[in-house]
């Protein structure tokens, strides 16, 4: 849940040619527009890829080697510290997904991969991805209160195929929810407890009908919230919590454990088109890959908890759509070179207000409303060598 001490926005993650990247903060108001946060924002020389956010952290992943051996880092965002964490190399090659969980006080990371038995049954049954087809989940959890990574077996089996997808992943009510496979794994970091619920678009017999895209995850009114795009348009599911399942055992013939979900709303794709046609004809217009619509090309990424607008990516754009209204305003755009407009990715984040003695008060700069051109050319290099902005190691 959000507090008054904290800020709502987007990380926005611009991977240039050449392997350098900028990470561009979005301050987002009640109205759902975004300004630019300029003092946040960083650009570095080489890329990291983003884990996960939570609170204020962010955690990112770094091929320092060259040789697929990953280094793990968390930052955090107001103050611009970073903290390497110890490496972990003989699990690198097994990494399904990763997870951050912070309190406010101490933080843990954490990466779920595959047993050995499952990875050779998934190399043998040629399974995409290289992680399902057998053995169970295990986890290697890493706690800044220890400053010690320790294994964790969850004893759940891996689900029969694993797409290598890039859903973020969620920390709510004291859990780290995964999307894995169409199942939906959760991890409770008090009670270590681990569960695997199976996701309301699971498909047991694929067909193009049944193909999702774009998923995500987040929270709103303390509920997770599960979105994705299909053929016929954007689909909104929330989990039943135990309220939800005592109302329809009380009134309907109710199957708890088969139905973990219920359905929060759907916007088909015709109702969004013909609601906003200005905007699908000029990028139409801009964009020759455009000129028919596609499912595939919108991706929904975060929902305002209060406002009821849902942020959707567009081939070049970022945009907010109102549920109340049924408008769309584009917010963000982005340049992409021929049709890879999958150079910038997007993240919600919150972070604390409160500045520091270095970065001074965190605000937004520019006009409220504006919509923000990315690359931004003004975006302040990260100096590696800075003790404010460099990595330091957790042992420190």
């Amino acid at each position: 849940m959000i507090n008054e001490m904290q800020n709502v926005g987007f990380l926005c993650h611009y991977v240039f040619g050449n392997g350098s990247a900028q990470y561009v903060f979005l301050d987002v108001g009640n109205d759902g527009c975004v300004s630019l946060n300029g003092p946040l924002s960083f650009s570095v020389e080489t890329s990291a890829h983003v884990c996960a956010s939570c609170n204020g952290m962010l955690l990112f992943s770094y091929n320092c080697s060259g040789d697929n051996l990953l280094s793990f880092h968390v930052f955090n965002i107001s103050a611009h510290q970073c903290v390497s964490l110890p490496q972990l190399p003989y699990i690198t090659p097994r990494i399904i997904t990763h997870g951050l969980a912070f309190d406010g006080l101490h933080y843990q990371v954490v990466l779920v991969f595959s047993s050995p038995q499952g990875e050779e049954a998934s190399t043998s049954s040629g399974s995409a991805g290289g992680h399902g087809g057998g053995g169970v989940i295990e986890m290697e959890i890493f706690s800044s209160e220890t400053g010690k990574w320790r294994h964790h077996t969850t004893m759940i089996p891996l689900p029969p195929y694993l797409p290598k997808l890039s859903t973020p992943p969620l920390f709510s009510n004291g859990s780290i929810h995964w999307e894995l496979g169409g199942y939906l794994l959760v991890y409770n970091i008090q009670s270590a407890h681990s569960e695997l619920l199976q996701l309301p678009n699971h498909s047991q017999n694929w067909s193009w009908r049944s193909m999702t895209f774009g998923q995500c995850l987040w929270e709103s009114d303390g509920r997770v919230h599960y979105c994705y795009t299909d053929y016929q348009g954007i689909q909104t599911w929330v989990l039943m919590n135990r309220q939800d399942h005592d109302y329809y055992s009380n009134n309907y013939n109710h199957d708890r454990q088969k139905f973990k979900w219920k359905l929060a709303h759907t916007v088909p794709h015709q109702i969004l088109l013909s609601q906003n046609p200005d905007i699908f004809l000029r990028l139409g217009q801009t964009h020759h890959d455009f000129s028919e619509w596609k499912p595939y090309y919108i991706s929904p990424y975060a929902s305002l908890e209060d406002s009821q607008i849902m942020y959707l990516r567009l081939p070049g754009i970022f945009a907010a759509y109102n549920l109340r209204t049924g408008t769309l305003k584009e917010v963000c755009n982005y340049s992409f070179p021929n049709t890879n407009f999958y150079c910038c990715s997007f993240f919600p984040v919150v972070y604390c207000q409160k500045g520091n003695a270095e970065m001074g008060n965190i605000r937004s700069d520019g006009e409220r409303g504006a919509v923000i051109n990315l690359p931004v050319a003004d975006v302040l290099l990260l100096s590696q060598n800075s003790k404010a902005k460099g990595c330091s190691s957790s042992d420190s």
